[in-house]
Order: structure tokens, then sequence, then C-alpha cells
């Protein structure tokens, strides 16, 4: 019998042995508790073994893939449960917004997790322009939605641009890009939304956004 996308090798792709990783699963993410407890215990393991990231990252994508309404309603129960929590959600940015996918570093030193936000990064290192990165939490509590900037720019806070996000090419990022620019101009906060094709010449587009913003 074949094995699935991401499935351990030398593991047979059985439904029953779906429905063991699926129990686990439960198991692992039900509360951010053991949420945070689990990734305590993989970050570990990461460390002792790292030739085990990509195949444990392969097979927990190819389990969310399969079960998507499971992963729908926990998005959802987390995201009710950290907008009455603020502390937790810090908690989750911390331990768990796949704190490995943080993998390329800046001139600043920091990590990020695309090349476009190292680009960014590096920029605003280069041009003298304060930032810190994924650093500030916005909550809209009407909506139900929480968002976390990439960059906040601190040395800007009393002109119009305060914030920056990067979205690539994906179709989620796009889905991302449309909902945020609604919640951002409905509250009025100010934010540089930056593309692929910006990344060409952000000298023209960054530096020309901000110079308007003053």
């Amino acid at each position: 019998m074949s094995r699935g996308r991401g499935w351990p090798k030398g593991r047979k792709h059985t439904k029953k042995g779906k429905e063991n990783i699926s129990k686990a699963m439960k198991k692992y993410c039900s509360t951010p508790s053991a949420k945070l407890k689990r990734s305590k215990i993989m970050k570990k393991r990461y460390k002792e073994n790292p030739n085990i990231i990509n195949k444990i990252d392969k097979a927990v994508t190819s389990w969310w893939r399969e079960h998507p309404n499971i992963r729908k309603e926990r998005s959802e129960t987390l995201k009710k449960l950290f907008i009455k929590n603020p502390s937790k959600f810090s908690n989750f940015m911390k331990y768990g917004k796949n704190p490995n996918q943080l993998r390329l570093r800046t001139k600043k030193g920091f990590l990020v997790r695309s090349k476009g936000e190292q680009t960014i990064a590096n920029f605003l290192h280069d041009n003298n322009i304060q930032n810190s990165y994924e650093s500030k939490t916005l909550i809209f509590k009407s909506e139900g939605q929480i968002c976390v900037p990439d960059f906040y720019l601190p040395k800007y806070n009393t002109h119009n641009m305060t914030y920056i996000e990067f979205y690539g090419g994906h179709p989620k990022a796009w889905k991302k890009k449309v909902m945020k620019n609604k919640l951002y101009k409905k509250h009025k906060i100010p934010c540089i939304f930056i593309t692929p094709a910006e990344l060409r010449d952000l000298r023209y587009y960054l530096l020309g956004e901000l110079g308007r913003g003053k």
C-alpha cells in the first residue's frame, strides 16, 4: 500500500493508522497549554535531531490538509480565546506560530520567515529606519480578528505610516491582504502594504510612502 505525502517511512497508510494520528493530533492541540507543551517538546527534539524536522513538518502539514474542518474549527476557537486573553496570544506567538519557519537572518540579527521580509528588514536597516518584527498585536473584537503586522516603525508613529505588511504570491496571502486592508482602513490604522513587485525598488516605493506619511 502506498504512503501518502509526508507519511512516515515504514508506517502503513491505513485507515486505522490515520485515525490514531488524528487522535494524537487532537490531544496535542486540544488547548493552548497542550500545544505549548508539545511545542517545547518538539523544539527540543528538533535541536537534538535536525534531520527529522522536514519529515515531521510534512507529516503534520499532510494531516491538517486532510482535516480542513478540524483545522478551521480549532482556528476559530483559538481566535476567540486569544481575543479574550491577549496574554495567551503572546505565548502562542512565542512558541506556537511556526517558530521553526524563522530561518532567514537579517542584517540587524533577527530571524524572519521569507526572503521578502528579509529584503524589507535589510532595507530598513541600511536606511537607519528603526523597526521591530512581529512585535505588535492588533485585536479587532467586533470583527473577531487578530492581526500581527510584519514590521512596526516606532519612529513614524506620529505620522501616517506606522506598520508594514508584506504579502507573497500565494493565494492565502492575498486573502489575508484583502481582510487586513479592510480592517486597517476601517479602524484608520496606518500601514504600508508591500508585494513582491514593490521589492524591486523599495527606495522609490517604501521611502516614497513614508515621505507622504509625514
